[in-house]
């Protein structure tokens, strides 16, 4: 008996993932080369993947990125997401197969929580399973598949199991051990969700899941499920500490933190035009056959929930749960706060919400309306199913699909007209894909209609199942023409530049300056083996980028300080190589055209003289004026406990070892000089004179640097970041008092 119930409570689980993998067939098997598509999986989860995988397999953690930036802490980002448990499948399964199985994993835990909230709220099987299809092939999923978001879509995938567990957690009975207990355990979503990677959907995700308590207590009357929530947050926040605290240090040191201001924080809002998207998903195109005609963001404007959610949207309403409003106000909110710079709110929300001044894209907002519109769905049609009076559920049912097709079929011939008018204008084709849409949406609320109809008046329970897969079916149908075409394979392989490139300069110490390279195609030198003044990241050292951004010209001064000794580039760049410090061609091959520069200051170097200027807009602005020499003078915020430049000479250095981590560097000078490494200052960084602890500091306002006495000596630096020690301590006690409360309740259960 209890096997029985098991199969029938867990076949729509089974269900969704056969779905799952029938959805991802084109990406389960990638051959070697390619994986899953989008652009974000080829110019970073590939790179970061297999540099992290490379690390581990020589038997260290992959703490710093040489390759990227001038150096950065490639372990602090977020987005890498080293700690999040389905990760480490990258470290057992080759790259592309452990991409495609997580976005399996990640559509069916996004599908699973959903189902089970709707079961757990007491839907029929058929409404939940129509929520959690909704949710796990909408619009946004397949558009963040368009664009290689795993990140995201894994942080997203947490969201029902947030409220699920909040759910679960305060209806633990009357002891207030075991409710206390349970909140802990509550955290869990929390700390997987965070560890996830993609801190900014965390936003979204909390005012869900804010909304979602404030609705559990109001219901319940009970203050306990607010303190569950803050020991649930506690709890998720203390589990995820290994990641969290080295990305707080990285954060307050990136461009997010230097510069944040509205303009910025409301790129990739959504146009109120682009509401009529929820209707006909690709009304302005699609990026992959038709071509799209919009704001060029097609994958932060895209949250289609399908017809059926807003066919049965009346019905929820006409016989409302609580639930509802909720789900309801979750959907209104989510398209509000998604307009951005167009919405009232969302300037209140940005004034009065620091996290959101570090964000941007306020169109993931109407995440919150896609999700919504799934539990509504899911709500509807069990309320559907479970209504009786006939004449006035199919009255109202006729009514809105009527109401639905008149729209429909007004739009279709506006469009229709238009595209007569026009033709044959070059808009034609555009028009004519319009009408399709229409057509589609016309098309689906009939045969939605129809079903509902047929489902009302069937009276035995087989035809009643089977109209409702039939339904269900539909669903898919009407999600699937939209997703299923961004489930693809794409190469991983970065653009032949890079191969090109290494194949004229060789083995070097001396970093590559990228020059008119799309972002996307940053990522690639550390690919290739070559060391870059540039990279890809969502979180960029602030330092580096305002030193390397302060003159647009790959002559500049600041290009001389970090070691770049070549230009590289898809195209001739013969507008530099006149003037002061001109480039010279060293060679062109395939796609690459490779220029020596001017000027290039060694990886390890002494100076004799020190200037001090504690603003860094002044001292950047300084090392370019024409009678500053860098090759004898450094820049620093204050003056050194050193004194060089008092024996004239500044005499050598050699670097005698080099590793990710660490730097061996052997000193000559007559008097005390300053020692510069071309590579970016962090925290974590830290160096020793003759193995004696020195004093770090930052020259140029981004680079390292230290006191060196007269005589020789050897230097080392290395990174030590301790805060991964300390978030690790707090993640680890974490894990102990969660598995301490799930014994404890355990233990108590069987007691009972």
């Amino acid at each position: 008996m209890g096997l029985r119930s098991g199969l029938r409570r867990g076949w729509g689980l089974a269900l969704l993932a056969a779905l799952v993998l029938l959805f991802l067939t084109p990406v389960l098997r990638p051959p070697a080369g390619q994986a899953t598509g989008g652009a974000d999986v080829r110019a970073l989860f590939v790179p970061w993947l297999t540099f992290a995988r490379e690390a581990l397999r020589a038997g260290k953690l992959p703490l710093w990125d040489p390759y990227h930036f001038g150096g950065y802490p490639f372990l602090s980002n977020p987005q890498v997401a080293f700690f999040y448990p389905p990760t480490w499948l990258a470290w057992l399964l080759p790259v592309r197969y452990a991409l495609s199985l997580q976005l399996a994993l990640h559509l069916w835990l996004l599908g699973a929580g959903a189902w089970l909230l709707l079961r757990r709220s007491g839907t029929t099987q058929a409404g939940a399973l129509l929520g959690a299809v909704t949710l796990a092939f909408s619009g946004f999923v397949g558009a963040r598949i368009f664009a290689g978001h795993l990140g995201l879509l894994a942080t997203v995938a947490w969201l029902p199991w947030l409220l699920l567990a909040m759910q679960w957690a305060a209806t633990q009975g009357s002891s207030v051990k075991r409710r206390w207990m349970a909140g802990l355990l509550a955290g869990i979503p929390w700390g997987m969700a965070i560890l996830a990677g993609h801190t900014a959907s965390l936003i979204p995700l909390g005012i869900a899941w804010g909304a979602h308590v404030l609705y559990l207590w109001r219901q319940q009357r009970d203050g306990r499920v607010l303190v569950q929530a803050l020991l649930a947050l506690a709890a998720g926040l203390a589990l995820s500490a290994v990641q969290l605290a080295p990305f707080a240090q990285f954060l307050a040191a990136s461009t997010r933190a230097a510069s944040p201001d509205f303009e910025f924080a409301t790129n990739y809002s959504l146009p109120p035009a682009h509401l009529i998207t929820l209707l006909v998903p690709d009304y302005f195109g699609e990026p992959t056959r038709a071509g799209y005609w919009s704001v060029p963001v097609f994958e932060e404007l895209t949250y289609y929930a399908g017809v059926l959610p807003l066919l049965l949207l009346p019905v929820a309403l006409r016989r409302p749960r609580r639930e509802l409003f909720l789900w309801g106000l979750l959907m209104v909110l989510g398209l509000w706060l998604a307009m951005g710079r167009y919405s009232p709110l969302y300037q209140i929300a940005y004034r009065w919400l620091p996290p959101l001044r570090l964000a941007r894209a306020p169109g993931r907002f109407a995440l919150l309306y896609t999700f919504g519109a799934a539990m509504v769905a899911g709500l509807a049609l069990s309320a559907w199913q479970q209504w009786r009076a006939r004449r006035p559920a199919i009255r109202l049912l006729w009514s809105t699909a009527g109401v639905g097709v008149i729209a429909g079929l007004a739009a279709l011939a506006a469009t229709g007209a238009l595209f007569a008018s026009q033709h044959p204008s070059d808009t034609s084709g555009r028009l004519w894909h319009q009408v399709g849409g229409w057509g589609w949406l016309v098309l689906v609320l009939l045969l939605g209609a129809a079903l509902l109809w047929g489902l009302m008046r069937a009276r035995s329970p087989s035809a009643r199942r089977w109209l409702a897969a039939a339904l269900l079916l539909l669903a898919l149908a009407d999600l699937w023409q939209l997703s299923a075409k961004f489930v693809r394979l794409e190469n991983t392989a970065p653009t032949p530049m890079w191969a090109d490139a290494y194949a004229l300069i060789g083995d070097t110490e001396e970093r590559v300056l990228p020059w008119g390279l799309s972002i996307f195609e940053q990522n690639g030198a550390g690919q290739s083996g070559l060391r870059s003044v540039f990279g890809y990241n969502a979180l960029e050292p602030a330092a580096t980028v305002a030193l390397t951004s302060s003159i647009p010209d790959p002559r500049s001064t600041a290009y001389d300080l970090l070691g770049a000794g070549y230009v590289v580039a898809e195209q001739p760049q013969d507008g530099f190589t006149e003037g002061e410090r001109p480039l010279t061609l060293l060679g062109q091959q395939g796609n690459a055209w490779v220029y020596r520069r001017a000027r290039v200051m060694p990886i390890v170097r002494l100076v004799s003289q020190v200037e001090v200027i504690p603003d860094g807009a002044a001292a950047i602005a300084r090392l370019h004026e024409a009678d500053f020499d860098p090759a004898t003078t450094a820049i620093l915020p204050a003056a050194p406990d050193c004194q060089p430049g008092t024996g004239g000479e500044s005499g050598s250095a050699t670097l005698v070892a080099h590793e990710a981590t660490r730097w061996e560097i052997a000193t000559e000078s007559a008097a005390p000089a300053l020692l510069v490494v071309a590579e970016a200052a962090y925290p974590g960084w830290r160096v020793t004179v003759d193995g004696e602890p020195a004093t770090p500091l930052t020259a140029y306002t981004a680079l390292r640097a230290v006191c060196v006495p007269a005589g020789s000596h050897t230097v080392v630096w290395s990174y030590e970041p301790r805060v991964f020690f300390a978030g690790g301590l707090v993640s680890v006690a974490a894990i102990v008092a969660l598995g301490a409360a799930a014994y404890l309740m355990r233990r108590e259960a069987a007691g009972a």
